[in-house]
């Protein structure tokens, strides 16, 4: 069960890092659009996801970078069809940590955020969920 949640945690990871393009946010949407708009995107993009993940305050400013360092990077390495495969695996209400090459995404996130951020970012994540599933007063 444990390593299952685990897998589900870092599949919302890497489907979050798969769809930062998407944000649902309007601000965000238009840091997004700025960031495609400048003469060095990847640094930009990186730059709207500091400003973003900084936001709650839970990581400290050399975790947001690694973090938001990482996810870009990440992100930059999927194709456009990995990125409509992960969604079509959303969209059945599946978790993508079950394809392939999330799996192997999974373990050089984890490499590149190394063993405290990706500790931290489970127990957040797992916080979260938790968080998610009380009933609401």
């Amino acid at each position: 069960m444990k390593n299952l949640k685990s897998n589900i945690i870092l599949s919302t990871l890497v489907s979050a890092v798969a769809f930062m393009a998407t944000a649902s946010n309007a601000a965000e949407t238009n840091k997004l659009q700025e960031a495609y708009k400048s003469t060095n995107v990847k640094s930009a993009l990186i730059n709207v996801c500091k400003e973003e993940t900084g936001k709650s305050k839970k990581l400290s400013a050399a975790e947001v970078s690694k973090y938001c360092t990482c996810a870009v990077e990440a992100d930059g390495k999927l194709t456009n069809a990995q990125k409509w495969e992960i969604q079509s695996t959303v969209n059945q209400k599946k978790s993508p940590a079950t394809l392939a090459f999330v799996q192997k995404q999974n373990k050089d996130l984890q490499a590149c955020f190394g063993p405290q951020l990706t500790g931290k970012l489970k127990s957040l994540t797992e916080e979260a969920m938790k968080s998610a599933q009380q009933p609401k007063k």
